[in-house]
């Protein structure tokens, strides 16, 4: 317990006057810790590439103050979001030519859910490399994002 500035008893911890003296108390800001503030770097860029849920992570981080100014995380969580609209535009496009009944529309259209899958495991042992790797089109949209924002 602290104690009073004036008199010298205990007082509590968030008291704003002494209950003997009744002299002012000086308040102790205390700054809670955001959730990225003992994160690293390269753990906010892993982060971002967990399959299909690495969009939460990513948008958090882009939202976060901690990374505001970090290109490399920054450009992860960006790359990750544009990732998840393409993905997102597949795996909606599957089951409308599915009901057209085009099989070989719905063969090609698995396979490229699959190799969204697999960039992002690339993109993942990526990132807990510290490597970066720019996909082809999604790459060059997160770094002009990126870029943008700095």
């Amino acid at each position: 317990m602290p104690f009073c500035t004036n008199c010298g008893s205990q007082v509590p911890p968030n008291a704003s006057f002494c209950g003997h003296c009744g002299g002012p108390q000086p308040r102790v800001n205390v700054n809670a810790a955001g959730p990225f503030d003992n994160i690293s770097q390269r753990t906010a860029s892993i982060l971002c590439y967990i399959p299909i849920f690495g969009v939460i992570p990513a948008i958090i981080i882009l939202a976060s103050q901690r990374f505001r100014g970090n290109a490399i995380v920054r450009f992860n969580a960006f790359q990750s979001v544009y990732l998840f609209v393409a993905w997102l535009i597949v795996s909606t496009a599957i089951p409308i030519f599915q009901a057209m009944g085009g099989g070989l529309e719905h063969l090609m259209l698995s396979l490229l859910k699959v190799v969204f899958f697999v960039c992002w495991i690339i993109l993942l042992v990526k990132a807990s490399h510290e490597q970066q790797l720019h996909l082809p089109i999604i790459g060059d949209l997160a770094a002009r994002s990126t870029s943008e924002q700095l």
